[in-house]
C-alpha cells in the first residue's frame, strides 16, 4: 500500500502565536518529515493524499468546511468556535465528523455541541499537554508575564469609531485597575527579573517560517521562568506540560467564544481574576487536574494514528 504523506496545520493570516504552539506540538509528535498544510484552505486541498492532525481552534473561514478526500484526518485536540457552528455543522459538515469519529475535543464545550448532533465524541484535552521541557534540570528564575491583561486594554477599531469613543473611558478605567492590581501582585512577589510578552504579532510583519520560530522562543522563555502570569491558553497549557507554575487570569473572559475554550482545559492550570491576586500564597496555587494521564493519552492517540495503514 502507498504511504501516505504526514501533516500538521498552519495559518497563512493569523497573528497569534497561540496557534503555532499547537502545531508545534502537533509536529513534535510526527517526525521532521510532516509537511504543513493551511487550516483554511482544507476544503480545496489537492495535494497527495495526507495523514493529518487536526487540533486547535476551527476556524475563520468556517464556510471552507469540510476538507477534501486528499485529507486523512486525525480529530484531536479539535475545538469549534461558537462563531463556526452555524457553517461547520451543516449537514455536510456533520456527515464528515461522522465519517472521522470518534472526535477528540480540546474542550466540553465542542464536546457538548457534536453529541447534540449525533457525532460520537470525548474530551481530548490539548496537544500541547504533551511538550517536554529540554531545561528540565534547571531551576527557572523570574516571572513572565504574557498577555496576561491584553484582552481588557481598549481598542478603537475605525469600523465602529463612535461607539469605541463613548466605551473608551469606562473600559479605560477597568484597565488601569486590573494592571494595578497586576502590578502589586509582582511588586510583592519580589522577583528582580520581569519579562512582558505577547502572544499577538503583526501577521504580514512575518513568514509562516518566521512565526514558527517566534513560537519556538516563546516556549523557550517560558522553560526557563519560574512563574508564568498569562490569560492565554496556549501559554498556560503549555507551561504546566513544561513545569512551570501558572496563573491564568480570566479578566475579560467572559463572552461565550472565551469561555466555550475554557470548559475543561481550566481544570489544568490556575485559575483566578486580578481583584483575587491580593489574596493568593504562590506557594500553594495548583491545578483542579494533573496532566499526566491525558498526555499520555494524547501521545497514544497520535501514534496509533500514524501507525495504522489506514
Amino acid at each position: 500500500m502507498k504511504s501516505k504523506s504526514k501533516g500538521f496545520l498552519f495559518y497563512r493570516e493569523s497573528n497569534n502565536l497561540g496557534d503555532y504552539i499547537q502545531s508545534i506540538a502537533a509536529k513534535k509528535l510526527i517526525d521532521e518529515r510532516a509537511v504543513p498544510i493551511d487550516r483554511e484552505a482544507l476544503n480545496s486541498y489537492n495535494g497527495p493524499i495526507t495523514k493529518l492532525i487536526m487540533n486547535g481552534w476551527f476556524m475563520e473561514n468556517s464556510k471552507n468546511w469540510p476538507p477534501t478526500d486528499n485529507i486523512k484526518p486525525l480529530m484531536i485536540s479539535f475545538h469549534i468556535n461558537p462563531i463556526a457552528v452555524k457553517n461547520m455543522l451543516k449537514p455536510i459538515g456533520v456527515a464528515f465528523f461522522k465519517k472521522h469519529e470518534p472526535i477528540g475535543c480540546r474542550d466540553l464545550y465542542t464536546q457538548n455541541v457534536l453529541t447534540q448532533h449525533g457525532v460520537e465524541s470525548y474530551f481530548s484535552g490539548c496537544l500541547t499537554l504533551t511538550l517536554k521541557n529540554k531545561n528540565k534540570n534547571k531551576t527557572g528564575e523570574g516571572i513572565l508575564v504574557l498577555g496576561a491583561i491584553d484582552r481588557i486594554k481598549p481598542k478603537i477599531n475605525l469600523k465602529s469609531f463612535i461607539l469605541d469613543i463613548l466605551k473608551f473611558p469606562k473600559k479605560y478605567k477597568k484597565y488601569k485597575t486590573s494592571r494595578i492590581r497586576l502590578n502589586s501582585f509582582i511588586k510583592r512577589l519580589g522577583d528582580s527579573k520581569i519579562i512582558y510578552s505577547s502572544q499577538i504579532v503583526k501577521s504580514n510583519a512575518y513568514s509562516e517560517q518566521e512565526k514558527f520560530s517566534l513560537a519556538e522562543k516563546q516556549l523557550d522563555l517560558i522553560s526557563k521562568s519560574r512563574l508564568v502570569i498569562t490569560s492565554r491558553i496556549h501559554t498556560a497549557l503549555p507551561a504546566i506540560s513544561l513545569g512551570v507554575k501558572v496563573i491564568f487570569l480570566t479578566d475579560g473572559l467572559d463572552h461565550i467564544n472565551q469561555k466555550s475554550r475554557l470548559e475543561g482545559l481550566s481544570d489544568y492550570f490556575y485559575c483566578c481574576n486580578t481583584n483575587d491576586l491580593k489574596n493568593i500564597d504562590i506557594n500553594k496555587i495548583r491545578p483542579k487536574k494533573n496532566h499526566t494521564t491525558i498526555s499520555l493519552s494524547l501521545k497514544e492517540k497520535v501514534k496509533k494514528f500514524f501507525d495504522s495503514d489506514k
